[in-house]
């Protein structure tokens, strides 16, 4: 196998991944080859993210920025702002070959960021229903030009557990050997997916990235949930607009009345998300009512729908570095954030980081010495407007969650001590009134470091405005 000067990058980002079920004593998976991964590398086991979706959560990571700095507001939609240098830029500039294995919805996020050698597969086939194969076969061709980044981006998690994709041929699937619930079972699935790339990758020579996008309640869902969820969700699908209506924002209209088409465009959306939210709200006032631990009613009411907020259920990861340049085998327990992997991945490779970014390299860990915890910035901003969040910002310490209402700081107050209560079922906000204000300070000092607010711009017309939200509708983040 040829050895370039630089060493090749494999990218492994496995969507929805919790860090609980990806290393720790509550994973009920088999997976003998991330664990591989994770015991010959250096794992990360409180590593939090920015965002709780796909897309905000990858502009903030390929740029190493805060999630609001790193996207930007086109109309309704929340794209990646071009205008922030990311690192597969620098990487080409550095002359490496970029390669990318997306899902076809990837638009707002890696979709932005890769322009060449993308290979872009339907978002309901899985490593074992066909793109282990494909992903094999190509390194198997030796046809990547070195030195190489090589993102995988694998939805499998989320598409086999909320959708019901073509499973032929797993038998993890409906074993309960292989994990206590779905989730786990499709992790153990793609786990001999993983295998089988990494013996195709020469380790000595590549580094090798694990890690998520976000995290997802579902890891935590028994089979009641499971079952609960697949209810809910043809409640929330089952409504189908007026063939009338619909027309009215279709392209018959003539250009003439663009305006006319954009406001009834827009009106349709919030129309459909109002009469979705409608239909699950007798749901979620059943399970307010119910006698149930705080923790499992909040997974029940994401199991019927999902608003997107700031606790840890959508933001602990998992990290690994592995193969070239890991000599250190460690387990570190120090919060680190998913804006320092960049820089981390820089400082392995020797090659100078962009200037400007919020995160840091994480390589004196590599060397056995410690470093001083950063906050990590937690903010629930979304896709587009249209999806539910709480519209929440915060800080996260490896003791405390302190977050509320992005643009009130009395507002949706909430504490919890991540130590005692990792649950985050016990709002400790008013008893700790001098805690709350400390964190408020520093949430306000990150704040002053930029301009807090995401950027807004009218780049995208209509129609590639209603695509997107057609495929965030149907990726399930919009009602």
């Amino acid at each position: 196998m040829r050895i370039s000067l630089k060493p090749n990058i494999l990218f492994l980002l496995i969507d929805g991944l919790r860090s609980d079920r990806c290393y720790g004593n509550k994973k009920t998976s088999v997976t003998p080859h991330i664990d591989s991964l994770i015991q010959n590398g250096l794992y990360f086991n409180q590593a939090i993210c920015s965002a709780p979706v796909t897309f905000t959560a990858l502009s903030s990571l390929f740029t190493g920025l805060h999630a609001s700095e790193a996207v930007i507001l086109n109309d309704e939609i929340f794209t990646i702002n071009q205008k922030r240098k990311n690192y597969v830029e620098h990487l080409k500039e550095n002359g490496y070959t970029t390669y990318a294995f997306l899902s076809e919805s990837a638009y707002m996020g890696p979709g932005q960021i890769f322009k060449e050698n993308v290979y872009k597969y339907p978002y309901t086939d899985t490593l074992f229903n066909g793109n282990g194969k494909l992903i094999v076969e190509k390194l198997k061709a030796n046809s990547l030009k070195e030195p190489w980044f090589y993102y995988l981006h694998f939805y499998d998690l989320y598409v086999s557990s909320v959708f019901e994709s073509d499973v032929a041929g797993s038998k993890e699937l409906n074993n309960k050997k292989y994990g206590n619930n779905k989730y786990e079972r499709i992790l153990s699935a793609m786990d001999v997916w993983i295998g089988k790339i990494l013996d195709n990758v020469d380790l000595n020579n590549t580094l090798v990235i694990l890690t998520a996008d976000h995290a997802t309640e579902r890891g935590d869902y028994d089979s009641n949930l499971e079952e609960y969820a697949a209810s809910c969700q043809k409640i929330r699908t089952s409504w189908k607009p007026n063939p009338i209506s619909r027309s009215v924002t279709a392209k018959k209209i003539l250009k003439i009345l663009q305006p006319m088409k954009t406001y009834m465009a827009k009106s349709y959306s919030r129309r459909r998300s109002k009469i979705v939210k409608d239909r699950i709200q007798p749901e979620i006032e059943k399970i307010e009512n119910e006698d149930l631990s705080p923790y499992y009613k909040r997974l029940k009411k994401s199991a019927a729908m999902i608003v997107y907020g700031t606790f840890d259920d959508r933001f602990h990861i998992p990290l690994c570095f592995s193969g070239f340049g890991i000599t250190s085998k460690h387990i570190i327990s120090d919060q680190v954030r998913s804006i320092d992997i960049f820089p981390t991945i820089m400082d392995i490779i020797d090659l100078k980081d962009i200037h400007d970014v919020r995160g840091r390299s994480l390589l004196p860990y590599l060397e056995g010495k410690k470093m001083n915890e950063v906050p990590v910035l937690i903010e629930s901003i979304s896709s587009s407007l249209n999806i539910l969040t709480t519209n929440s910002v915060g800080i996260r310490t490896s003791e405390y969650k302190y977050f509320r209402d992005k643009n009130k700081s009395t507002k949706n107050v909430h504490l919890y001590d991540l130590i005692k209560d990792h649950l985050e079922e016990r709002n400790l906000a008013g008893r700790l009134p001098d805690v709350v204000k400390k964190m408020e300070n520093t949430l306000n000092e990150i704040q002053s470091q930029k301009l807090f607010d995401y950027e807004k711009s009218n780049e995208l017309n209509d129609d590639e405005t209603q695509n997107i939200e057609k495929e965030l509708r149907k990726l399930g983040y919009i009602n």
